[in-house]
């Protein structure tokens, strides 16, 4: 039996990036996952990755960032799996551009991604929390949610407002037994970072320099803290943001290129 045996668990962005191995590790400890993308085929890997380890996954499609088909998805799920115990919002864009030249499509689309996707998931999954007991929701957000970095203004405000959306929710919903608490991994070995690179925007050599642990992070170091802060161990914990970047966000020392 593991600790989420029979809990209801909903993933956003569950195709790739993050969202692949965090579905993964809850469904090993027992959770029965509805396995979230735009469109309901871009998990069948997740899915049957988890159905082949034993696990049970069922596929949904969604536009998470429209208001009419989260309530269709969360009535969706209710119905064929039951109520939700556990959100994970992880889905997520990031489109670097310089402010100077940032255009409105820009800032919408990580303003609807990455917060307005989280306000309608969260609310539709705390409603139907409400009814049964409680449930815990966590938020992927970023450290560049306090860390300012150039050409990632739309990123780095909405992975600001995670925090704070993080911070409300919790407050007001604790009283229902449900617990909200954000995630800000660091850089991470991903697709993400392999596209910034290939586009010339970083270098994971010069990342991994910058990094006191000198190395990226792994989708086991997201996936597993997940699975603490979902679990009971972390019963007394909300309304919090962990950060896990290898010490990025605390290093503040000026590092020569000599240095090592």
């Amino acid at each position: 039996m593991g600790i989420f045996t029979g809990k209801v668990t909903v993933v956003t962005g569950a195709s790739r990036g993050l969202g692949k191995p965090i579905a993964v590790e809850l469904a090993e400890a027992g959770a029965r996952l509805a396995c979230v993308a735009t469109q309901a085929e871009n998990t069948a890997e997740t899915v049957a990755e988890i159905k082949r380890q034993g696990g049970e996954a069922s596929a949904f499609g969604c536009h998470v960032e429209r208001a009419d088909e989260v309530t269709r998805l969360f009535a969706a799920i209710e119905e064929q799996l039951g109520p939700v115990d556990i959100l994970v919002n992880n889905a997520g864009i990031t489109r670097p551009q310089l402010t100077l030249q940032m255009t409105e499509e820009n800032w919408d689309q990580h303003m609807d991604i990455n917060v307005k996707s989280i306000f309608l998931c969260s609310q539709a999954a705390a409603r139907q929390m409400t009814q049964h007991g409680g449930g815990c929701i966590i938020n992927i957000g970023s450290i560049l949610g306090r860390n300012a970095f150039p050409a990632t203004l739309g990123y780095c405000t909405s992975k600001a407002a995670v925090d704070h959306m993080t911070r409300v929710m919790a407050i007001e919903w604790a009283r229902y037994g449900i617990r909200v608490n954000c995630i800000a991994p660091g850089y991470i070995e991903s697709d993400m970072i392999d596209g910034l690179e290939a586009d010339g925007k970083l270098t994971a050599i010069d990342l991994i320099k910058r990094t006191p642990q000198r190395r990226l992070g792994s989708n086991a170091d997201i996936a597993k803290a997940v699975r603490f802060v979902a679990s009971e161990d972390a019963g007394f914990m909300t309304g919090e943001v962990m950060v896990i970047d290898g010490g990025w966000s605390a290093f503040g020392y000026y590092q020569t290129r000599g240095g090592k």
